[in-house]
């Protein structure tokens, strides 16, 4: 188990960091993890989950989404933005070299003369300047750029997966409040039936305007719920057309238009990528990023440290001159230098050390960040495991409720229309199996949207390029 957690330790990553750094507090390496020892690890596979579904219309959202959505395309312009800072750290432990050249020309006249006299001048000089980095100040900052920048990409991973997720679960909602549309169409279809042997019973005198009504008032109040239903579903499709960064004309043709089967919402298991929170740690982007950045703290601490020290340069020029520029490479006068310079501090008042307490207290900030967003990644977790474990248990009791209840209202209506029962059984029978059904399609999708969270809080995200 403690092998699990190296990857999480951040005590081996900064061995060579002068700065202290804790790792995680025992009862995140210990307690937590000994709850999910049946758990297994996830493979490759798993890190596409979402074709889990075997939905083709997800796979081909999640593209879209990946390809087109602007939030993951501002993240990776940061991602750009931060390597470009990085690659600045890291020419600055290289020389700095650079050259000029000069021309100019100049007249005088000549005192108690007429004629005048033109000088031409002409010099060509390179330079070279570089600072020892015998401190390791020069190095910190390539460090701290480099963590930097891998937590940047992790903020990306953290976006693409959000984003996944969220357009998963509009998905779900999308076909969700379909199949509600469908189930209030079948209902209301049956409804109908029912008032219109209502109907025939009252105008044969069997029946009162009293059960006639009540019929017609069922039939009315399911009614009412499609058009609900539909926009609804419109709301959601509109949310997919925003993360896709999409047209109406453009993503209608991937989603279905309607839902034959009220009861095939997409639907997977958990089991096979289900994660120990010591994985969890490892892959969540947020943790990665907060990681990252205690490590890009504990460097700015060392530059904040190195501050102390001297700074020594050496620098180098050569060049050469002449009063023609036709001669200057075959006659004119060469010329070199080399120096070296030192700079230390003296007396600043306290600034150098002003500016290291500031460090260790970025530092410190960094730290309780990465324990509470490990905290919150293995609660957000273990929540998001326990709300699936019981909404799938909800789901098969429903799925059962659903079946007694229709046949109970086909029972019911068989009964009454040969006169052994009463037309309030009927209604209810009838109600019952409308709202068992809403219900166990709720359950159905909740089922699957709690396993997108359950995905989501793993912090399983495709790897990318960089």
């Amino acid at each position: 188990m403690a092998r699990a957690m190296s990857a999480v330790a951040l005590g081996a990553v900064l061995a060579a960091c002068s700065a202290p750094v804790k790792q995680l507090p025992a009862d995140i390496q210990s307690s937590w993890i000994d709850e999910q020892r049946a758990t297994i690890a996830a493979d490759a596979a798993a890190l596409t989950w979402w074709k889990a579904f075997d939905d083709s219309t997800i796979d081909q959202l999640v593209d879209l989404a990946q390809q087109r959505n602007l939030d993951l395309r501002v993240a990776e312009a940061r991602v750009r933005e931060v390597r470009a800072q990085r690659r600045a750290a890291l020419a600055s432990l290289a020389p700095e070299i650079d050259a000029s050249v000069d021309a100019d020309r100049s007249r005088a006249r000549r005192q108690g003369s007429d004629t005048t006299a033109i000088q031409d001048n002409a010099s060509a000089t390179a330079g070279a300047s570089w600072e020892i980095d015998l401190f390791g100040r020069l190095r910190a900052e390539a460090r701290a750029a480099k963590a930097e920048l891998q937590a940047v990409q992790a903020d990306r991973d953290g976006v693409r997966l959000t984003l996944i997720a969220e357009v998963i679960r509009n998905y779900l909602e999308f076909r969700l409040y379909q199949v509600q549309t469908e189930l209030s169409l079948r209902n209301a279809q049956a409804q109908q039936e029912t008032v219109r042997i209502t109907q025939a019973r009252f105008n044969q005198g069997m029946a009162s305007r009293l059960d006639l009504e009540r019929t017609v008032s069922a039939l009315r109040t399911t009614q009412a719920q499609i058009p609900q239903s539909r926009e609804l579903a419109e709301s959601a499709r509109y949310r997919l057309i925003l993360l896709t960064a999409s047209t109406p004309d453009a993503l209608n043709p991937l989603l279905p238009t309607s839902t034959t089967d009220p009861g095939a919402l997409p639907d997977s298991d958990a089991e096979r990528v289900l994660l120990t929170p010591a994985d969890v740690i490892a892959r969540r982007p947020d943790v990665q990023a907060a990681e990252r950045r205690l490590l890009a703290a504990a460097e700015q601490r060392n530059v904040a440290a190195a501050l102390r020290y001297p700074r020594i340069t050496l620098a180098g020029l050569i060049g050469v001159e002449d009063n023609r520029v036709s001669d200057l490479l075959d006659n004119g006068s060469r010329t070199w230098s080399v120096s070296a310079g030192l700079l230390a501090p003296l007396i600043d008042f306290g600034r150098i050390r002003a500016a290291i307490d500031a460090a260790d207290a970025v530092q410190e900030q960094a730290y309780l960040t990465y324990e509470q967003t490990a905290r919150t990644a293995l609660q957000e977790t273990q929540t998001a495991l326990v709300l699936y474990t019981q909404g799938k248990l909800r789901q098969q009791e429903l799925s059962q409720a659903a079946d007694s209840a229709r046949r109970a209202a086909q029972l019911a209506r068989r009964q009454y229309t040969a006169g052994a029962l009463s037309l309030l059984e009927v209604l209810d029978a009838e109600r019952s199996v409308y709202a068992v059904e809403l219900n166990a399609a709720q359950a159905t999708a909740d089922v699957s949207i709690r396993l997108v969270n359950v995905y989501e809080s793993m912090g399983l995200v495709p790897p990318t390029g960089g």
